[in-house]
């Protein structure tokens, strides 16, 4: 469980952004603060990632992640910081997602206390895991790919995003979805206003030629 609101915002953000990016397949399954086992029988045998992505499982929603049911770990998992927790990230957690088999490893500090750099992903390979190397982009702190997401994390010393190379853009947060929801229907009110005002206009322009005709007609009579 989140134990702060920067923790609590970067864990609910980066759900809904997966969530949303992911929700048109239904072999993807998105988990937040979700309890995985690890070991078939043993309750004690389980870990909490903040946020985690796994592929080709169903994407219905469950109460918990076993292992031995879905048949694979998760695919990708991110750990958000807290103070409580942020020494556990890079050796006691990074080991056991790496012996748990979890392809990609992720963590990130939002305030920037705890770790640095802030961003740091680590990727499974023959011998372990291997950090992944900063993509070093102008105008950002740090620039991390992952494979399994198909994304660019990008950190610019304030926010991170993730952006999307095949579309050239970036992920909307849930803020940003529900901004531009608000402000296109902002645009369609003030569109339906301004053509009922040009169809008042129009009625009241008829209105007066009719007048007009009605006069002509009875001065000619």
């Amino acid at each position: 469980m989140a134990s702060n609101v920067f923790e609590a915002r970067q864990m609910v953000d980066s759900e809904s952004v997966l969530r949303h990016r992911f929700k048109p397949r239904d072999d993807v399954y998105v988990g937040i603060d979700q309890l995985v086992y690890y070991t078939e029988g043993e309750k004690a045998k389980s870990v909490a990632p903040d946020v985690f992505v796994s592929f080709d499982v169903p994407s219905y929603k469950r109460d918990v992640y076993r292992i031995s049911e879905e048949g694979k770990p998760p695919d990708w998992v991110i750990e958000i910081a807290s103070r409580s927790t942020y020494t556990k990230d890079v050796d006691e957690k990074k080991d056991l997602y790496e012996a748990m088999g979890v392809g990609e490893y992720w963590v990130y500090d939002p305030k920037g206390d705890m770790h640095d750099p802030r961003l740091r992903a680590w990727v499974l390979g023959p011998g372990g895991y291997e950090e992944l190397a900063d993509l070093k982009r102008p105008g950002l702190e740090v620039a991390l790919w992952s494979e399994a997401l198909g994304l660019e994390f990008h950190f610019d010393g304030t926010d991170l995003r993730m952006w999307d190379p095949a579309k050239q853009s970036y992920l909307p947060t849930l803020d940003l979805a529900i901004e531009e929801r608000d402000e296109e229907r902002r645009a369609r009110l003030a569109a339906e206003a301004k053509a009922k005002a040009a169809e008042a206009e129009r009625d009241a322009e008829k209105r007066a030629r009719l007048a007009v005709e009605a006069e002509l007609r009875r001065l000619r009579s």
